[in-house]
């Protein structure tokens, strides 16, 4: 163990988004042997991609990109920031969530993707095939060639009359610059300069960004490969295709398809992320709880940082008995909620210019990140930067014969949700929908056999 001291989508919305995946899908049933050149509009909306591509469809309809203009919270936040910024907030949120439906005209600002049509919804597949050139390394400033040519990462793509096919490096996962494409929107900086994701920025200065043995692209953990066609046609060479649902940390709130397997890949991923480990110090009222960010490119959590919530749960019993706790946290209630002097969490935070915590992006001047878990920057033992675990430690009331910790983490705090109901742009059964996540690798349980002075990992 590395250790480092340290301190309003609407059921009727949902339910045609749903219609319509099925009927994508069913779709398939044609074929997609006899597909003749496909106009823009046809390409550009996904379910014509199902016909030949049902695996990719599958997967993307579930995915966080199909779903990231439907999210009611990105609703609430973007019509709050249009009223209270009179409207200089501008595109800052559209511009990632919806592209195609930015880029063509049809939405300004998240509420009018409301009346967009569909396949302009979300981050389509048009939008991230169509790239061919990042001109930003933010606020997704990417260049769309809009030319009917579909840019993948396969070196030899066959051709096909439906549209024309090119590879590029930009979408091959196996070349460390491709993650500048999905960099230029996964960091976000505020219209005032202020750096409020920085999920791109994180991986850059990780090992991960390097050429090393140890150097990896966002599509090489979130996109992992599988062996398949690189389209349903008779015939078709076996290819190292990806899968579409890049899992992260957020799920849909609401009805949306592939909820179960977006849910499966979250676990997946979350659950081996951190190193853990427990230990019970002499004379047994002392424990350590270190946590090593071991296997993900960029700090834990990452994004929407200032909104996520993780934390440590911790409990030590005697006789069966609770004789301490920290992090305590039951269904429905929000971590900030709690009297906890020692409570561990990992997020970051915003100040306006006078130094008070607020919760908006457009009224932030500066960042704290200093609680976040950092990713690993360095394979060299003897580089002091090489151990980057955190570790905590807690004072108990007294000796116990059994201590249990997990790590838990909510995508968006629920603490954030009342401003947005009591202000009339969120529904109150939105919290009600919101994940919680423990991580597996960090349940961990520490028992007197052990002995004091015993860790457990």
């Amino acid at each position: 163990m590395r250790n480092r001291s340290g301190s309003r989508c609407a059921g009727a919305r949902a339910a045609r988004t749903i219609c319509a995946a099925v009927l994508a899908v069913a779709a398939t049933s044609a074929g997609c042997e006899a597909r003749s050149a496909l106009d823009r509009d046809a390409l550009m909306d996904p379910g014509t991609c199902a016909s030949c591509h049902p695996a990719e469809y599958r997967d993307w309809s579930g995915s966080m990109h199909a779903y990231a203009s439907d999210d009611p919270v990105l609703f609430a936040l973007d019509a709050l920031g249009q009223r209270e910024t009179d409207g200089a907030l501008g595109s800052l949120c559209i511009g990632c969530h919806a592209p195609m439906a930015f880029a063509t005209g049809a939405a300004a600002v998240a509420a009018d993707v409301v009346d967009a049509p569909r396949a302009l919804r979300g981050v389509t597949c048009y939008f991230c095939h169509q790239v061919d050139r990042v001109d930003g390394d933010h606020n997704g400033q990417l260049h769309l060639a809009d030319d009917g040519v579909f840019r993948g990462g396969i070196a030899d793509p066959v051709d096909t009359p439906a549209h024309g096919s090119a590879y590029s490096p930009l979408h091959d996962g196996d070349r460390l610059e491709s993650s500048a494409l999905c960099g230029s929107c996964h960091d976000v900086v505020s219209p005032a300069g202020v750096h409020i994701e920085r999920t791109y920025a994180e991986w850059r200065e990780s090992v991960f960004a390097t050429s090393g043995p140890l150097g990896v692209s966002c599509s090489g953990c979130h996109m992992p490969g599988r062996s398949g066609p690189g389209a349903d046609l008779p015939g078709a060479p076996q290819r190292r295709t990806h899968d579409h649902r890049m899992p992260g940390v957020d799920m849909a709130l609401g009805p949306w398809p592939e909820t179960e397997a977006q849910r499966q890949g979250i676990e997946r991923d979350l659950g081996a992320s951190l190193a853990a480990k427990l230990c019970v110090q002499p004379p047994g009222t002392e424990v350590e709880v270190t946590l090593d960010n071991v296997l993900v490119g960029h700090a834990w959590p990452s994004g929407v940082t200032h909104a996520r919530r993780g934390w440590v749960e911790l409990i030590a019993y005697a006789g069966g008995v609770p004789i301490f706790s920290s992090g305590d946290v039951a269904d429905g209630q929000p971590v900030e909620s709690l009297d906890d002097p020692q409570l561990w969490q990992m997020r970051s935070r915003l100040y306006d210019g006078d130094g008070n915590e607020v919760h908006t992006a457009w009224k932030a001047a500066t960042v704290d990140a200093d609680d976040l878990l950092p990713p690993a920057v360095t394979s060299d033992p003897t580089d002091p930067r090489f151990y980057h675990a955190v570790t905590r430690r807690y004072t108990l009331p007294g000796v116990p014969d059994r201590v249990t910790m997990r790590v838990r983490l909510r995508p968006v705090g629920l603490d954030l949700l009342p401003p947005l109901v009591d202000a009339g742009l969120l529904d109150p059964s939105v919290a009600d929908a919101l994940p919680t996540f423990t991580l597996a690798s960090t349940e961990l349980e520490w028992t007197a056999d052990a002995g004091i002075g015993a860790c457990v990992q």
